[in-house]
């Protein structure tokens, strides 16, 4: 079980003269209030990661603890966000499971890449990636629960070791979503693919989703669900980066800018992949080049872009965070990942969803359902529909609006600091949990 609450003191000074106090003393008073322990849990993946650290900085700024435990290569991506890192679990080759669990929209375009190897039970067949990866932190991160005593754990929803060493101890614990809920329709299968591991831990009738689940997303947007639900309004970090001295300039007002990215995707490609992916990219620019617009290409790596090939008005930055970049856009095309959906979304543009894998779909046809954006769905990307669809969206003030008005959607979601105050209040007992 989780330790007691820490006590910590703030100190209050009551008028001072210079404030006005006639009696010419300052007093401090105390208020006693009560600092929890927090973990938060996510697996070695940059962008799973990212969409936990403003929670866990509001935490620390209410004066609670924080530990970041995840695998071994994403330490120093905490570390860089300024929040203490824990290392549980292994290095395992994140990119190759990736790679070999990611299905295609479009898998004749190229061949399937080599398929990492994966344990055969057959309960293992569906999230065969997820139960890897759970297998590989859970006694690490058990151990770090059982010594630490945290009152609290908080979790990306595919880092299953989290719940599962929280339950095993008795701990409460719930997932952060990273923005539409694409993935509930995986809980069907949870009992069976993690019986084995729940079964050694003590855990009986697992259930990732715990007392509440904490939800960026606007109701517009996400998917129904009768689990309880905590809003969160969505504080966009991508990274840390520093603002180039052109984007601190205006654009023109009469040429529109776009932003085109890819996210990580391509790097999960074998050579023969990557060198197609560069190239349809390269069609693709060569397309929206004719539309007159300021293009900005983002990459988390210049070797994804041959730039010797680009027109001289093409901007590539490199792991620029889209938080800084996309409140200077009027349009962002992108295949429909959540982190990238989720930034634009916070700065009300408008996006272009260009599906790369079966998990863009549903995202991207909710997203293109509120009016902020439209979807090329499951066809084949054709460099010249995706340049008619952003001449349509450029000319059509009906998308700013409609991002204008989901942005206003995602403001009016609680803070993470109120988001804070209420996990906090369900943990020690002055709440009863939602759904309760």
């Amino acid at each position: 079980m989780a330790g007691p609450p820490q006590r910590i003191w703030t100190y209050f000074p009551d008028p001072c003269p210079s404030l006005g106090n006639p009696n010419g003393v300052c007093n401090e008073t105390a208020e006693v209030r009560d600092s929890v322990r927090v973990v938060f849990a996510s697996w070695a993946w940059p962008s799973h990661l990212l969409p936990l650290t403003p929670l866990a900085w509001a935490f620390r700024a209410a004066g609670h603890e924080v530990l970041v435990a995840t695998q071994p290569p994403l330490v120093g991506a905490v570390t860089a966000a300024g929040l203490p890192a824990v290392a549980v679990g292994s290095a395992m080759d994140h990119t190759r499971l990736l790679g070999s669990a990611m299905r295609p929209l479009h898998p004749d375009a190229a061949p399937a890449p080599a398929p990492a190897p994966v344990p055969a039970p057959g309960r293992r067949r569906r999230l065969g990636l997820s139960v890897r990866v759970a297998e590989d932190m859970v006694d690490g991160l058990a151990r770090l629960c059982a010594a630490w005593q945290p009152s609290l754990v908080l979790h990306e929803p595919t880092t299953y070791a989290a719940p599962l060493a929280a339950a095993s101890l008795g701990i409460a614990h719930a997932p952060v979503l990273w923005g539409v809920n694409f993935h509930d329709a995986a809980r069907a299968h949870e009992a069976e693919a993690f019986a084995g591991l729940s079964a050694r831990l003590g855990v009986d009738g697992f259930d990732s989703r715990g007392l509440v689940t904490v939800d960026p997303c606007p109701p517009s947007l996400q998917v129904p669900s009768a689990h309880p639900r905590l809003g969160l309004r969505h504080v966009p970090y991508n990274g840390p980066g520093v603002v180039p001295p052109w984007l601190r300039r205006p654009g023109r007002p009469d040429r529109p800018r776009i932003c085109l990215t890819w996210g990580v995707s391509p790097h999960w490609a074998n050579e023969d992949e990557h060198a197609r992916a560069v190239e349809q990219q390269h069609r693709l620019i060569a397309a929206l080049a004719g539309l007159d617009v300021d293009i900005v290409v983002a990459t988390s790596s210049r070797e994804a872009v041959d730039e010797t090939r680009l027109p001289a008005d093409v901007r590539v930055v490199e792991r620029l965070p889209l938080h800084l970049l996309l409140p200077g856009c009027d349009l962002m095309i992108a295949r429909g990942g959540a982190g990238s959906m989720m930034t634009a979304l916070a700065a009300g543009v408008p996006q272009l969803c260009v599906p790369q894998y079966v998990s863009d779909l549903m995202p991207a046809e909710r997203l293109a359902a509120t009016g902020a954006a439209l979807s090329l769905g499951d066809t084949p990307t054709d460099p010249e529909a995706v340049r008619d669809a952003a001449a349509l969206m450029l000319r059509t003030p009906a998308f700013a609006g409609a991002a204008a008005r989901l942005r206003a959607e995602a403001e009016g979601l609680p803070s993470a600091a109120a988001v804070v105050r209420r996990l906090t209040a369900m943990v020690s007992g002055a709440e009863r949990p939602m759904g309760g």
